[in-house]
């Protein structure tokens, strides 16, 4: 239920109706409010704000509709421009980025406010009979309507603000990083894990056995999350050990195999047994940052084979994207290993989670950018010097031997793609560097 509610709330978080919908059930209720709060107290008539008094319902209502018109109005200029920003930004940046700029909260807010005062005048005006000269004044309320005006004109030069910051390439990346980093808080704490009976292990040199069952996911998607706990108490009543073959993040197919389960309890059906092991992961159309922390790495090498293009060409964006990739990778590197192997209470193993390592970062982070920047010798200096501060905090050999894997990958193809010859002794060179820091 816990990550039901949080792909939810991510959800909400990353739709443009939400605030507006809120503000505008606000204003309404306001509205509604103050028109109560001028049939029983006339605040004209108190002492020091004689001001406020209106002349007659008429220029009240003129007043309001002349709100109502130019704010309905600007709100359609406020969704034009939106829609230019998410355009270009799409063909930018890419698809992947659109998310980013939908989530913004002053682009919301900026929305909210405006539709808000739409609602408030064109609710307030309706409750004013012009023909009624007895009627209860409704100075208050007009003037709250004149408030929210001046307020959307701020908010306006706000937006304008705001939408030309959020199309600058050193702003998206920022904050690309920023949700990468809030990622890699939540799934690599600063500290091992409490519990001793989670640990590191090879998978493939667990003795588990022969006897299992493979569970086969029943519709295709993106995981999205993954109840362990759940698994982890289903397994230990029925005294068996999962194996998860899928992570957050990961696209399966309707065919795919998701789990095994060894030492199966015979006294459950099979079909019910894969309908539960169902029920704990959930899929979606497309990734999302909850639990998949590869989707911020991808966004931003994105962004960084979009400007290595041909048709942009643009190497400096490509160096912002790596270096927010390394601070990211890098901060990984400092936190403890991810448990995989769960173990219960009489040390037998219960749950195997598939997990990513430190190859697999490394891979999602910069094969692309390697692949499509390996003929520019700029770039792949560039890339090196920051893998070079990486190797300066890589401590565990297995970490070290996916940092030298890595390496053999771009010495070969500064051989092949870099033509100048003061490039390839550059970068020959810092790899050699790297190797001995990593040797060490």
């Amino acid at each position: 239920m816990k990550q039901r509610l949080l792909h939810l709330a991510e959800q909400l978080r990353a739709s443009f109706w939400l605030i507006p919908a809120m503000m505008m059930v606000a204003a309404l209720l306001l509205s509604e409010g103050l028109q109560v709060f001028d049939a029983h107290i006339r605040i004209g008539d108190l002492s020091g704000f004689g001001w406020i008094s209106l002349q007659d319902p008429d220029s009240a209502r003129s007043l309001l509709a002349t709100i109502a018109g130019s704010t309905i109005t600007v709100t359609g200029t406020v969704f034009s421009i939106t829609t230019v920003a998410l355009t270009l930004a799409s063909n930018q940046f890419g698809p992947r980025l659109v998310r980013n700029f939908m989530r913004d909260r002053g682009t919301q807010f900026s929305l909210g406010i405006f539709l808000a005062t739409f609602v408030y005048a064109l609710m307030t005006m309706r409750g004013i009979n012009a023909a009624d000269l007895g009627a209860p004044s409704h100075d208050l309320s007009v003037h709250m309507a004149v408030l929210l005006s001046l307020i959307s004109i701020a908010v306006l030069i706000y937006f304008i603000h705001n939408v030309a910051l959020s199309i600058q390439v050193d702003n998206v990346t920022y904050h690309i990083n920023r949700e990468f980093s809030e990622a890699i808080d939540r799934h690599y704490p600063g500290e091992r894990h409490p519990d001793e009976r989670a640990d590191c292990c090879d998978v493939e040199h667990l003795p588990l056995g022969d006897d299992y069952l493979n569970i086969y996911g029943d519709i295709g998607g993106y995981v999205l999350s993954i109840d362990r706990q759940r698994l982890f108490d289903w397994a230990e009543k029925h005294d068996s050990c999962i194996v998860l073959d899928c992570h957050p993040g990961s696209y399966i197919h309707h065919w795919s195999r998701i789990a095994r389960i060894y030492q199966p309890p015979r006294q459950i059906d099979s079909e019910a047994i894969t309908s539960f092991v169902d029920g704990t992961i959930s899929t979606g159309h497309q990734p999302t940052a909850e639990e998949d922390i590869v989707f911020s790495i991808h966004q931003l090498a994105q962004i960084a084979v979009r400007a290595l293009s041909p048709g942009i060409n643009d190497p400096f964006t490509a160096y912002s994207c790596i270096d927010r990739l390394v601070d990211g990778i890098g901060k990984v590197l400092q936190r403890p290993q991810l448990p995989n192997c769960f173990r219960d209470q009489d040390g037998r193993l219960r749950l195997v989670t598939s997990v990513l390592d430190f190859a697999d970062l490394l891979d999602a982070a910069f094969d692309e950018i390697r692949e499509y920047g390996r003929s520019s010798g700029v770039v792949m200096r560039h890339l090196l010097n920051k893998l070079d501060e990486l190797a300066q905090i890589c401590t565990r050999l297995e970490d070290r031997r996916a940092l030298d894997a890595y390496l053999d990958r771009l010495a070969e193809d500064c051989d092949k793609f870099v033509g100048d010859q003061f490039d390839r002794n550059t970068i020959n060179k810092k790899i050699l560097g790297i190797r001995r820091l990593i040797a060490r």
